[in-house]
């Protein structure tokens, strides 16, 4: 199942792909893999886990979950080794409540070491519950570039609710950031000096999010105010929102107020939101299926509303977007 989120910018983290090989100093991730691992020796062996050669050393695959011999379920039996968990594919669709959705959380879906095939299969995974939005998070934005340029990465006019995020954190750090015909966002995080002179502008990307390293390690920087502002500077050149994520460390340099602003697709959906459900709304067409009931087309766009959407507008809605957009 999908995880409630406590990361400001979605509402769940979703791992279809677990395990990066990129070996960040400051990684939670691995930490939190090694933790709910077992004895990975021992589970690699087991045929529940289909090990196969990848693109950059060997890779994982789990049919379904993976259970010990006391019947435990461990959620990362090669510990934070490339893992492709086909049993989590359906998850989104399960969700019928429009959310926004990081994608890979525990992963770098778009390092090396993972095949095309398992990134083709999470877009159709994503592409089957299209009434929600997709972050994508990858250090490594020279794979979206490749995947692109081989026509395999779904631009804004297939998919609207893809977002390909590239985590930044030093001047210097490419970015993937073409907004014309991607939605694309920037994650500053941990923030550990200053970008003024290695972005500009963040040339194309629609979002800068901004984040302290939390925790205890040795070595953790504390981020400066100055660095903040000169990205907030930077942003507003090309009206690129930003959102400051919530932590002790960024308060403690930048003060309560933190500045958590949202493109217009993705501000959260207030809970007293007036926006109907498409059988009440004025602009519903009514076309009797029978004993199937009726089918609801809106008027404004031509599109059929599916009976999915029984407690809020679908993301497509004309006036879900005024209204996030005011």
């Amino acid at each position: 199942m999908m995880n409630k989120s406590e990361i400001d910018w979605c509402d769940f983290s979703w791992n279809p792909v677990t395990g990066c090989r990129r070996g960040c100093e400051y990684c939670y991730a691995r930490n939190q893999a090694r933790r709910f691992s077992g004895d990975v020796r021992v589970n690699v062996t087991d045929p529940q886990i289909h090990a196969e050669d990848g693109p950059a050393g060997k890779i994982y695959t789990l049919p379904q979950p993976f259970k010990n011999s006391r019947g435990t379920t461990i959620p990362h039996p090669a510990g934070f080794e490339p893992t492709f968990h086909e049993y989590r594919l359906g998850d989104p669709a399960r969700k019928k409540k429009p959310a926004s959705i990081f994608v890979c959380s525990m992963a770098d879906l778009f390092g090396p070491w993972v095949p095309d095939e398992w990134i083709a299969r999470v877009f159709e995974a994503c592409k089957a519950a299209p009434w929600h939005n997709y972050m994508f998070l990858t250090k490594y934005p020279e794979r979206y570039a490749a995947l692109a340029n081989a026509g395999k990465l779904p631009r804004i006019t297939d998919c609207p609710n893809f977002w390909y995020g590239t985590t930044v954190t030093k001047a210097g750090d490419m970015a993937f950031t073409p907004s014309v015909t991607f939605n694309t966002f920037l994650s500053i995080e941990p923030i550990s000096g200053s970008l003024d002179a290695g972005l500009g502008s963040f040339g194309g990307a629609r979002w800068i999010i901004v984040g302290a390293e939390t925790g205890n390690r040795k070595g953790k920087i504390a981020p400066e105010r100055a660095w903040i502002e000169n990205i907030i500077e930077a942003a507003a050149i090309t009206h690129a929102s930003v959102l400051l994520k919530d932590s002790n460390e960024l308060r403690a340099v930048w003060g309560d107020d933190l500045i958590q602003d949202f493109p217009p697709e993705l501000r959260p959906m207030p809970e007293d939101n007036s926006i109907p459900h498409c059988k009440e709304c004025e602009e519903a067409v009514r076309e009797g299926q029978g004993k199937r009931g009726e089918k609801i087309t809106c008027r404004a766009t031509g599109k059929h509303a599916r009976g999915r959407y029984t407690r809020s507008s679908p993301p497509w809605c004309p006036k879900r977007r005024k209204d996030n957009a005011e």
